[in-house]
C-alpha cells in the first residue's frame, strides 16, 4: 500500500511539472516534454512489472518455508510395547499388533524387535521354510530369579505370555526414551514408563526397548514357544559407575515427547 501510494505521488509530481512546461514552452518544447513524460511513464510501468514479479517470487518461497516448517512439526511415531493401546494425550493409535522377532538363539538375522501389525498382507509367496530370514513372535521370559516376583515389576504373573504392542503416533515432533528414568525430564511430555527390556545375555543379541509397567498379553498366547524373548535389565557394576547405579538392580525407563 506504501509502495502504491509513493508511485501515484511520483506520477503526480511528473504530470504537474510537465503541465507547468506545457504552459511555459514552444509547441516543439511541448512534444518533447510529452515525449519524455511518455517514456518515464513507460520505464515505471516496466519497473512496477518486475517489483510485483519479485514480490510474488518472495511470497512463493515465504509460503514454501512455512510448509517446510509445518512438515518438520508434524509429529512422531513410537512403539509402546506390552500394551495394546496408547496414552490419553492427544497421542493416537496406529495400529495394534504383535511383538516379535528372530529366534532367541539364532546367531544372525536380525537384531531388532518389531511390532507386527494383525492384518499382514502378501504379494508373491511360497509356503515353505527356507534358511533365510525368519520372525517369530515374542514371550514375557524374566527367568528363574523372577518367576516369584514378577507381579512386582508389571502387576502380574506373565511368564511365557506372549507380548502385544501399539504403534502410537504424537503430534509432538521429538520422541525420546530414557533408559534408568521413570519420569521424564523438564519442558517434555510422558507417553508412558516401565522396565528396560532385552534378550538374554546368553542368547543373539537384541536391542533395549522400553515396556510399559502395567503390561498387557495377547490372549491365547500362554503355550511355552519361546521365539524372540524380553528379559529384564540388570545394571552391572565396574565400567557402569556404582553409585548411582547398583550392582543387580532392574533399570527403568520411560518414554517422553515434545
Amino acid at each position: 500500500m506504501i509502495l502504491k501510494q509513493t508511485l501515484i505521488w511520483i506520477l503526480y509530481g511528473i504530470l504537474y511539472n510537465g503541465v507547468t512546461s506545457l504552459l511555459l514552452h514552444t509547441e516543439d518544447d511541448l512534444l518533447s516534454a510529452y515525449q519524455t513524460l511518455t517514456q518515464q511513464v513507460q520505464t515505471m510501468s516496466s519497473e512496477m512489472a518486475l517489483m510485483s514479479s519479485e514480490m510474488a517470487m518472495m511470497k512463493s518461497t515465504i509460503s514454501k518455508l512455512q510448509s517446510a516448517q509445518g512438515s518438520s512439526n508434524a509429529g512422531a511415531n513410537y512403539v509402546r510395547w506390552g500394551r495394546t493401546s496408547c496414552p490419553s494425550n492427544g497421542t493416537t493409535l496406529v495400529y495394534e499388533g504383535y511383538a516379535a522377532g528372530s529366534l532367541y538363539s539364532d546367531k544372525g538375522a536380525a537384531a531388532n524387535y518389531l511390532c507386527l501389525p494383525k492384518d499382514p498382507q502378501w504379494d508373491y509367496y511360497e509356503d515353505s521354510v527356507t534358511s533365510g530370514g525368519q520372525i517369530y513372535g515374542a514371550e514375557y521370559e524374566f527367568g528363574n530369579q523372577h518367576s516369584n516376583g514378577e507381579s512386582h515389576f508389571v502387576g502380574q504373573s506373565v511368564k511365557d505370555e506372549d507380548v502385544p504392542c501399539a504403534v502410537c503416533s504424537t503430534q509432538r515432533a521429538e520422541v525420546l526414551m530414557l533408559p534408568a528414568k521413570k519420569d521424564c525430564y523438564s519442558g517434555w511430555t510422558k507417553e508412558y514408563s516401565g522396565y528396560l527390556m532385552s534378550g538374554n545375555i546368553v542368547h543373539s543379541a537384541t536391542e533395549f526397548v522400553c515396556v510399559d509397567k502395567q503390561v498387557e498379553v495377547v490372549v491365547g498366547g500362554h503355550p511355552d514357544q519361546n521365539g524372540r524373548l524380553f528379559y529384564l535389565v540388570e545394571g552391572i557394576c565396574g565400567s557402569l559407575k556404582c553409585p548411582p547405579y547398583v550392582n543387580g538392580r532392574e533399570l527403568t525407563c520411560v518414554v517422553c515427547s515434545r
